[in-house]
């Protein structure tokens, strides 16, 4: 089992949603939350953690691919990565996710 956390100030992503960081879906997702702030930084977390939990660091090129999506109760889950919890939480400044490998 491998764990990753990443804590990510709000105002520090306004200027990365691109089809560099995001796929289609989540800026969809993000289009469909207004464009909050809050909601951007948590989805990066959520990616910065996952390549915590898997040890590599952030591959650039790969951040698009780690599909972050929502059961319809609002749990966020990680689409290509079957053997995994995640957890992501935020207030208006602030966003912080855990990401867990089995």
């Amino acid at each position: 089992m491998n764990i990753g956390i990443d804590i990510v100030e709000c105002e520090r992503v306004k200027n990365l949603v691109s089809n560099k960081i995001f796929s289609q879906e989540e800026l969809e997702y993000i289009k469909n939350k207004n464009g909050a702030l809050s909601t951007i930084a948590g989805l990066f977390a959520a990616k910065e953690a996952y390549f915590k939990a898997k040890g590599s660091g952030i591959i650039k090129s790969e951040l698009p691919k780690v599909v972050i999506d929502h059961h319809k109760n609002g749990q966020p889950f990680y689409k290509n990565e079957h053997n995994s919890a995640l957890s992501i939480s935020h207030t208006d400044t602030t966003a912080v996710a855990v990401c867990i490998i089995f």
